[in-house]
């Protein structure tokens, strides 16, 4: 799986054209993760990567996200990680957060 299973600049126009079908529009004010990645250069540097999901959706941004950074020069201090959120936009599911503090710790850790 590669950078072709982000969303594209399409894609996310075509979220923003249907802004009533969420309780809260999506941010587009950024680039998309393609877009960005895209954008990166070539680096000698640790990463890690994470995504926010509903529970359902099928594969993994965040290892796409991971395997492109590693194919940057970026490797992996850790495993791809996900939080779920709660909709389509969030908010993010209940331990959620604490989950993704003691991991931020660990990433501390990890980097001495």
């Amino acid at each position: 799986m590669g950078s072709e299973a982000l969303p594209d600049d399409k894609m996310r126009a075509n979220l923003g054209a249907n802004p009533g079908k969420a309780p809260r529009p999506p941010d587009l004010s950024h680039p998309s993760m393609r877009a960005w990645l895209a954008s990166l250069p070539m680096g000698q540097a640790r990463s890690a990567a994470v995504e926010t999901r509903i529970l359902w959706s099928p594969g993994s941004s965040a290892a796409a996200i991971s395997q492109e950074l590693a194919r940057l020069g970026y490797s992996p201090l850790a495993k791809p990680q996900r939080s779920v959120v709660t909709g389509a936009y969030g908010p993010l599911r209940a331990g959620e957060e604490a989950r993704a503090r003691i991991w931020g710790a660990e990433l501390a850790l990890a980097l001495g």
